[in-house]
């Protein structure tokens, strides 16, 4: 039955009439469009060989295609057997056998489309068959295993039978023999929950105490009794009222738990007081290391973790700027270049300190302006711009002489300005730096920086640009600018992201590394 509908739907699938049999039919799968869904000529051959009357439109098209032969067809003027003995019996000839080859590796399709169907029809029964057999063989594991669980049971239950009505009348018989005694004491409920072993508040009230003595004296408990052990929690009761233990193994269970708690408890101790002392002597050991002069010192300037190789000069290095002199020039190319992740924060603000209050010093002395603007620079980068700012208030402005001077010294109080956050004043100086040295790069730079801090970006573009022009390196630019990104708030930020992505999305992609992103 299912090879006969197979065959019925291949039947059907062969000889429903695709685009590629029409154009076939009317020997024209030569050309393009003819075998293409929704074209102009697919659509007219379609409508021909459906019967269907053609538009105006469709008929200019098959006269304006050459295709009299179609028209003539489609207009009624030749039959369709007309219309083939009309054509070139070679073209005939082409397209029939073309259409036989189309219709033969059609069928070889289908009917391979079939077969894995079928095949695949054949597995899945084959598929289902087998989860069924597997289903069986675990439903019969399952059942033969509950079997042997519930015959296992019932050997158990047998089993504590027994030896529960053994444990009664062991208790029993001792309760008699206790009774028979001439100095026999009616036990108190506490007593017979000691004997139990059994610290709890409720031992002494009812029902707990009702069920303690029946088992003291070897009577059998009440289904709800025994229930009431195994729910509040009283399990190793429940085990000895059932059968499962006996009053020995009972207790010696409840002494391994004692003897197993208390070793518990002294490694407890042990190890608190291996921690405390632990403690205690890295307390000790802190202690004496920061009382260390050389620690001290160390810690002043940020460094924590040196090689031994290197402390004994970085230590001379430490104590030499410590005392308030100035750093040797080779020791400063050391740090500069050797060894820069020791040249820390504060031994760099501890530098320029030395070196501001050395310029500062040649400047009272000699008067000379370019030691008080070398001097601003240092107290700068040490966060003393107040210090800058009124060194430089000090310099008379006749020392402003010469224009590159004065250029010097109107771009280097802009930077105090911007330091101290009066930008408007900054830029006043930047622009008159500017016009006293055109070809300067500096002011430009200032310029750039201040108009950047303000938001007015694109006209700090235009500043940076003509800094280059001027001599300003790309490093120095997007080092500052990197600077001046890092402390925006997060709008400001934000916005200054966008323009410079807007800029040059290449060279300012750093403004969406990791950490320019977490900031703020």
């Amino acid at each position: 039955m299912l090879l006969k509908q197979e065959r019925t739907r291949l039947f059907m699938d062969l000889n429903r009439p695709t685009l590629y049999d029409v154009a076939c039919h009317f020997c024209v799968s030569h050309i393009t469009g003819a075998t293409i869904p929704a074209t102009r000529l697919s659509n007219i051959l379609e409508s021909i060989f459906r019967g269907q009357p053609l538009t105006s439109l469709s008929l200019n098209y098959l006269q304006q295609q050459n295709l009299n032969e179609l028209y003539q067809l489609a207009t009624g003027q030749i039959t369709y057997e007309g219309f083939i003995a009309a054509l070139d019996p070679a073209l005939v000839a082409r397209e029939q056998a073309a259409k036989a080859e189309h219709q033969a590796k059609k069928a070889d399709r289908l009917a391979q489309e079939r077969a894995w169907h079928i095949e695949g029809q054949r597995k899945i029964e084959a598929e289902k068959a087998a989860r069924i057999r597997r289903a069986a063989a675990q439903k019969a594991q399952s059942d033969h295993e509950r079997k042997a669980a519930d015959e296992a049971r019932i050997a158990y239950e047998a089993t504590w039978a027994m030896q529960c009505n053994l444990n009664r009348e062991a208790a029993e018989a001792a309760y008699k023999t206790r009774m028979r005694d001439p100095d026999y004491i009616a036990p108190t409920p506490r007593d017979i929950a000691r004997h139990f072993r059994v610290d709890h508040p409720k031992a002494v009230i009812s029902p707990f105490s009702n069920i303690l003595d029946a088992l003291y004296q070897g009577r059998p408990l009440a289904a709800a009794y025994l229930n009431y052990l195994k729910v509040k929690g009283f399990l190793r009761l429940h085990e000895l009222a059932i059968g499962q233990v006996t009053y020995e193994s009972y207790i010696s269970d409840i002494d391994a738990v004692e003897v197993a708690r208390a070793a518990a408890e002294a490694a407890r101790l042990e190890q608190a007081e291996a921690q405390r002392l632990r403690l205690e002597a890295a307390e000790v050991a802190r202690i004496a290391r920061e009382s260390d002069p050389a620690y001290i010192l160390r810690r002043k300037y940020g460094i924590f973790v040196i090689d031994q190789s290197l402390l004994p000069r970085m230590m001379d290095i430490l104590q030499n700027i410590d005392s308030g002199n100035r750093l040797a020039d080779d020791d400063f190319v050391w740090l500069n270049t050797e060894v820069q992740d020791h040249f820390t924060k504060e031994l760099r603000k501890a530098y320029h300190l030395r070196e501001a209050e050395f310029c500062g010093n040649q400047y009272r002395r000699t008067q000379d302006p370019w030691n008080a603007i070398n001097a601003s620079g240092h107290y700068r980068k040490c966060d003393q711009p107040e210090s800058a700012l009124e060194l430089l208030a000090s310099v008379p402005s006749n020392r402003f002489k010469h224009p590159k001077i004065h250029s010097a010294m109107c771009t280097t109080r802009g930077g105090v300005m911007r330091d101290l956050g009066r930008r408007t004043e900054a830029l006043q100086f930047g622009k008159q730096g500017h016009k006293l040295q055109p070809r300067n790069f500096r002011p430009c730079t200032l310029l750039g920086a201040v108009c950047m801090e303000l938001g007015n970006f694109g006209e700090g573009y235009d500043w940076y640009a003509k800094a280059e022009e001027r001599g300003a390196s790309e490093q120095s630019i997007d080092t500052e600018l990197r600077g001046i990104f890092l402390r925006a708030d997060k709008a400001r930020r934000e916005a200054m992201r966008a323009s410079l992505l807007a800029k040059d999305p290449n060279r300012y992609r750093w403004v969406n590394d990791k950490k320019y992103r977490g900031k703020g």
